[in-house]
């Protein structure tokens, strides 16, 4: 296992490359559901390379993928890919983008990678093992009162249309922490938070693509993540709420108290 999780970051790595070199070049988009919600061919090109290599790697491996398998399963060996998280900001050369894949035996994550080359950043987490920036372990921060926090967000595509209204969320917390930064890419929100530059982050209507390598990797930098319920987050779950841990329940019930009251 050892060695699959070696071969799996070379393998990420070779995609990383991919997405650098794609990330100056004139980009080839399309819509998928509303106007806004994008995809491009790099997207496609770098998921078909990373299950194909996989593949290889992990023979018997299932995939859940977002531009080409995206119907959510179960396994006994799960790879789960975004081919660019924030694709929106690469499409417009914001270098906030990157390349998340996760994996998941019987169930349950054991690794979690997160790649940004456009910044040299590459996040990697072994169950039971930590978490690396770069090979240099990070953890979360220890920042317990909540009006000192910087915490991040993001919105659903089609927010307009949400049963929850993010945007209010977002206004009504604004004024009870030091900051709140909404950058376009939930996997690597999830790393800020594991590096220690945010205390927490929340979001709703988000798929498996985007969070599950981050949540493994906020985890192993001793971190806490939980749904909607305040229990361990499941792929059907509409919100995520990921923090350093001192603060959580106060940012859990700062989000509750705004969604009850819509």
């Amino acid at each position: 296992m050892v060695d699959l999780f070696q071969q799996a970051k070379e393998i990420v790595l070779e995609a990383g490359i991919m997405l650098l070199n794609a990330f100056s070049e004139e980009k080839k988009v399309s819509t998928k559901s509303i106007h806004y919600d994008l995809v491009t061919e790099t997207d496609k090109g770098i998921e078909a390379f990373l299950i194909e290599r996989l593949k290889t790697v992990c023979p018997g491996s299932k995939f859940l993928a977002e531009e080409s398998d995206a119907q959510h399963k179960t396994a006994e060996k799960l790879w789960i890919i975004d081919p660019i998280d924030g694709t929106t900001n690469f499409v417009h050369k914001f270098p906030f983008s990157c390349i998340s894949v996760a994996y998941m035996l019987h169930g349950q994550l054991k690794y979690g990678y997160v790649y940004n080359p456009m910044m040299n950043e590459f996040y990697t987490a072994q169950r039971g093992k930590g978490a690396y920036l770069n090979d240099h372990k990070i953890c979360v921060s220890g920042e317990s009162d909540f009006s000192k926090t910087f915490l991040a967000t993001g919105f659903f595509y089609d927010f307009t249309n949400a049963k929850v209204d993010n945007v209010s969320v977002f206004r009504s917390m604004l004024s009870q922490v030091h900051a709140i930064r909404r950058a376009g890419s939930a996997a690597l929100d999830l790393c800020y938070v594991a590096k220690g530059v945010f205390d927490g982050y929340w979001e709703f209507y988000l798929n498996p693509w985007d969070v599950c390598a981050g949540i493994l990797i906020v985890q192993e930098a001793g971190g806490t993540v939980t749904g909607s319920a305040l229990k361990e987050w499941s792929f059907s779950d509409e919100l995520i709420v990921a923090s350093n841990g001192a603060i959580h329940q106060e940012l859990f019930n700062q989000i509750n108290s705004i969604t009850q009251k819509k």
